[in-house]
């Protein structure tokens, strides 16, 4: 029998510990360092170091398992192209032409290398040697560890995440275009009440007239300030600038030397009583002292109780000129004081009351200008000088102009009221609860007559008809609030629309033809603006508006 032409050399000793010429064997657990501790084997393939590989159906003795046609244990083919490799490395020999054979089984006496799994029918690829951690060649005789993870190449998911994320942001933004509601095209007017509060600063203008004369030096009063007058009723008496104090001297006089004989008269005439002089002489006292506790107690009207005084002594006078007529020297007495009256009339005035009303002897300059023949024709800027105390200029006045009484109307009076929010529109004809600021609050009517915006303020001008005007007789300058409770027609907002300079609503009716109609705006809060027709009748509660 031919032998092949290369043989194995013999196994040569190394100085190193003896390894057991058992195929498949290792040293035991106990001498490998721990980075080369095999695992388990997976489960059918061969346990305790029995040779490289297995077949399918069993596990072999000798570590290797050749397939039909393959020499066993070692032994030598006679024409067969395959031998054992002569280095003992368990991989592919060369054969006699030089070239490796990847189907070359391994030596058995190589140590053992970590088992591959093979395809059904014992072909593929064998794997190149175990590398450690660091990519170094496994020592002879160790077993690399196994991670259980195969090898393979990776590549990065980002790009198919961005395009899933896209994907699905499409998908959400056309589910949310279909199912979200559509914007209303049309909308539709309710009533509504609107309440709400406004409060600035006003000028009260009254129906009032002032009298006035040159050239006044005293005026004597028979009035009762603030009281409600007839006309021709006698107010006052004013003294020229040519009427001196001492007339009235002279005049006092007198009247108290006739005092004092009447006196003289009365004691002469003995322990005769006079009934009807006794009567008017308490009636005299009895007024008087009602002056005095009026005066201490301070209740009452002191002019009204002056009058009843003065007619209680003319009484008393008108009495004893009559009982001593042939008396000579109190005639000449009453002469001298007749003459003095006269003399006096010369210098004086008597005013009586020109029409009906409330008259007043106080006065503070603005009645000349300001008052219902003037209130309509202020601007802001000269309210808002007129509220700081300065009156408007009067033309027709002199320096020596004095006033001497003011006769008040009650019919009506009128509010100059300066905004403190100068966006808000007021409604025209609108009637407001009107509440004045001062020492007594008062709370009125009043309705909206105008309004004008200047010089970034807003000026409304309210009137106020069956109100008592004695609460503002005396009131100029003050703070006033108004308080509405509106009923309205409430629209969306966006229903407004602006067509030749007006603001109005588009109505829709119920044959779709359109039509503009002007309102006026109250107010907007959000959404919802509430509005009054201009045109009462031709926007009501239920139609259809169109939307902006």
């Amino acid at each position: 029998m031919q032998q092949p032409p290369y043989q194995p050399p013999d196994w040569t000793q190394l100085n190193q510990k003896p390894v057991s010429r058992q195929a498949g064997a290792v040293p035991p657990p106990a001498q490998l360092e721990p980075e080369y501790q095999a695992p388990a084997p997976p489960q059918g393939y061969p346990q305790g170091g029995q040779g490289g590989y297995a077949p399918l159906g069993g596990v072999p003795q000798n570590g290797y398992a050749p397939q039909q046609g393959y020499p066993q244990n070692g032994q030598n083919p006679q024409n067969g192209p395959y031998q054992r490799n002569a280095q003992n490395t368990g991989g592919p020999r060369p054969l006699q032409d030089g070239r490796n054979s990847p189907f070359a089984p391994p030596d058995p006496f190589s140590p053992v290398q970590q088992p591959q799994q093979v395809p059904p029918g014992g072909q593929g690829p064998r794997q190149a040697p175990s590398r450690g951690p660091s990519g170094q060649q496994a020592k002879p005789g160790y077993r690399m560890p196994s991670t259980g993870i195969p090898i393979r190449n990776r590549r990065s998911g980002t790009p198919y995440l961005v395009v899933a994320v896209l994907i699905l942001g499409v998908a959400a933004f056309a589910i949310i275009q279909h199912f979200a509601p559509q914007e209303a095209m049309y909308g539709y007017v309710t009533a509504g009440v609107l309440s709400s509060r406004y409060a600035g600063d006003a000028v009260i203008i009254r129906n009032e007239i002032v009298y006035t004369q040159d050239g006044i030096s005293q005026i004597d009063y028979t009035a009762e300030e603030g009281a409600e007058v007839d006309r021709t009723a006698s107010l006052c008496t004013v003294y020229t600038s040519g009427f001196n104090s001492r007339e009235l001297t002279t005049l006092k006089k007198y009247r108290d030397q006739i005092k004092e004989y009447h006196k003289t008269l009365i004691s002469s005439s003995g322990s005769a009583k006079d009934a009807r002089l006794t009567a008017l002489d308490n009636a005299v006292r009895d007024q008087a002292r009602n002056t005095r506790l009026m005066i201490q107690e301070g209740w009452g009207s002191l002019v009204n109780q002056e009058r009843l005084l003065t007619q209680a002594l003319q009484a008393r006078q008108s009495y004893l000129r009559q009982k001593y007529p042939d008396d000579q020297k109190l005639s000449r007495l009453y002469d001298d004081e007749n003459a003095q009256l006269q003399r006096i009339s010369s210098w004086t005035k008597q005013y009586a009351a020109a029409s009906d009303g409330i008259v007043s002897f106080y006065t503070d300059g603005f009645e000349p200008t300001c008052n219902m023949t003037t209130y309509a024709n202020f601007s802001p800027a000269e309210v808002r000088s007129m509220y700081r105390g300065i009156a408007p200029p009067n033309e027709s006045a002199t320096r020596n102009t004095v006033a001497v009484y003011r006769l008040v109307k009650t019919d009506r009076w009128a509010v100059l009221m300066l905004s403190d929010n100068p966006d808000w529109t007021p409604v025209i004809g609108q009637n407001y609860r009107l509440l004045i600021e001062n020492f007594e609050n008062t709370v009125v009517n009043a309705e909206v007559e105008s309004f004008t915006r200047s010089g970034g303020e807003l000026l409304v001008r309210l009137l106020v008809s069956e109100a008592d005007v004695r609460n503002i007789l005396y009131v100029r300058s003050c703070r006033v609030q108004l308080g509405e409770n509106v009923d309205s027609l409430t629209i969306p907002t966006r229903a407004l629309y602006t067509q030749m300079g007006q603001t109005g609503v588009v109505i829709i009716d119920e044959t779709g033809n359109n039509y503009f109609t002007p309102v006026t705006v109250i107010s907007t809060q959000g959404d919802v603006t509430h509005v009054i027709p201009k045109n009462s009748g031709y926007l009501y509660e239920g139609m259809v508006v169109k939307l902006f």
